[in-house]
């Protein structure tokens, strides 16, 4: 009778600002999988005071898989977004911080026909947009807001769910901060990294020889 084709219900993730996340003498860490489109709210494994740094050990190794990850800042409000629904300058960002591993799904890429006066248009937006906003980090004065972001993104499928064509420009959707994107060097060490991280194997034949001694 209530039959579902598929999921219609979203992941969001909420007061994990650093310290919140599970740690341990072997490093803990939390990792979040999801088939699902999965919201990230506010400073998430870091914040503003830790500055990203190691010393005290306060962070943990963490990591979310799923179809696609939006980031929501730290000024996010359901009812502000619900009275808002077609101007992001109405849902600004405000300075937030993330450390994380990020596995997700991209739209694929598709010929512009030339119908849309975009350069943009029919593509997934590309690395810097991998991470997904709906907010406007940057507001119609030109103040600009930060997007602290450290870890490893990997984009290994096409989403499901989340599979609207990227519109970048557009003001009803988001308007982009300033990304500070930087590489995690602590994932170069595999004990590093976050719990149940995927893990791939590649054999490469050198040589061989043959051998006829019978068994």
């Amino acid at each position: 009778m209530n039959w579902v084709s598929g999921a219609r219900h979203v992941l969001r993730l909420i007061d994990g600002s650093v310290g919140n996340l599970p740690l341990s003498p072997n490093n803990g860490g939390l990792t979040v999988a999801s088939e699902n489109p999965v919201y990230i709210q506010g400073d998430y494994n870091a914040s503003s005071a830790q500055l990203f740094t190691d010393t005290p050990k306060v962070h943990s190794p963490a990591a979310v898989i799923a179809d696609a990850v939006t980031l929501l800042s730290n000024s996010w409000n359901d009812i502000n977004d619900m009275t808002n629904p077609t101007n992001a300058f109405n849902r600004l960002g405000s300075n937030t911080w993330y450390r994380l591993a990020v596995a997700s799904g991209k739209t694929p890429n598709f010929p512009n026909s030339g119908g849309v006066n975009d350069v943009t248009w029919g593509t997934d937006g590309g690395v810097h947009n991998f991470l997904r906003y709906i907010e406007a980090w940057n507001t119609a004065s030109g103040a600009s807001t930060n997007l602290a972001y450290q870890g490893s993104l990997v984009s290994l499928y096409f989403s499901n769910y989340a599979t609207g064509t990227y519109k970048f420009g557009k003001s009803g959707i988001y308007n982009a901060p300033n990304r500070q994107y930087s590489f995690d060097t602590l994932f170069l060490t595999p004990a590093n990294l976050p719990p149940a991280t995927p893990m791939f194997q590649d054999v490469v034949n050198l040589s061989y020889r043959q051998d006829f001694t019978p068994y």
